[in-house]
């Protein structure tokens, strides 16, 4: 059984082109009061920044020159002073991917899919600036009435996310390339945040890896500071937490729908994992 109660806006009720872009104003298109998800990547682009955005029971504050990366599932809210504007951009992982070669490159970026840390970057004014050119060229292909739209959108997009990488990482400088273990680990956050309502075992992951289950542990202590069960733990309280926040499904269909097939053991889970009861989550007090 799916939990329909945390509204969820699809893209294709947005655009046939699985592709968008507008200006972030003050008026919304849906309830700003309401928290929502969607089937798509949303990325905000604020050139002037003001109040915050809640991303998963996290308050991210929203400044001058800076990127909000969303990922599809996740539950946020848009809290903007009035004088914040930028642009969002919108797209679908099948509209990123059309015609490439790689299909784990959204996977893999810092921002997508429940990196540690705010899923943001702040861009030097010169950064920015180029950035921002880009956007503007998006905006003026988006709408045009080019035969060639989708393709010079996908190559804007892409170059977009490439100069988002470069500055977040001359930020946050890496050892240089990337080792075996860690393109292990990514692989492993890949196949978790596909199959994370159904398997919960550390051995069914390492099947599906082909490597051991200690070698998944020794992984998940090096770059995620937790033991393997722990990680997987984690992204499946993520998942409860919304659920049990801010759908209307009861305890034991939200329990059914990430694969607890007795209502008790995902109670002991969640109060474990959590810190509150089930019920507790329910009765939306403060996070």
């Amino acid at each position: 059984m799916q939990t329909q109660n945390i509204p969820t806006h699809l893209l294709q009720d947005l655009s046939p082109l699985h592709f968008k872009i507008e200006r972030v104003n003050h008026v919304n298109r849906y309830n700003p009061l309401r928290v929502h998800r969607h089937d798509y990547f949303e990325i905000f682009v604020f050139e002037e920044g003001g109040g915050y955005h809640l991303v998963d029971f996290e308050k991210v504050p929203i400044q001058p020159r800076q990127i909000h990366f969303v990922t599809p599932g996740q539950v946020h809210q848009m809290h903007r002073a009035n004088d914040s504007h930028g642009y969002v951009l919108l797209f679908s992982e099948a509209f990123y991917h059309f015609n490439r070669e790689r299909s784990d490159f959204l996977f893999l970026l810092p921002f997508f899919y429940h990196k540690s840390g705010y899923p943001t970057v702040v861009l030097s004014a010169d950064e920015f600036r180029d950035c921002l050119q880009i956007v503007d060229n998006m905006m003026a292909v988006f709408e045009s009435k080019s035969s060639q739209k989708k393709s010079v959108l996908q190559s804007y997009l892409n170059i977009f996310l490439c100069n988002c990488l470069d500055s977040y990482e001359r930020q946050k400088p890496t050892s240089g390339q990337k080792s075996p273990a860690l393109a292990l680990f990514q692989q492993l956050q890949i196949a978790i945040e596909k199959n994370f309502r159904s398997i919960h075992d550390v051995a069914a992951y390492g099947d599906l890896l082909a490597t051991s289950p200690r070698q998944i542990n020794a992984l998940c202590k090096k770059y995620a500071g937790i033991s393997a069960v722990e990680f997987i733990h984690r992204r499946l309280a993520l998942e409860a937490k919304r659920l049990l926040f801010y759908s209307d499904a009861n305890i034991s269909e939200i329990g059914f729908e990430l694969g607890f097939e007795d209502p008790a053991h995902f109670s002991r889970f969640v109060r474990k994992s959590t810190g509150r009861a089930p019920s507790e989550w329910r009765k939306h007090e403060g996070v």
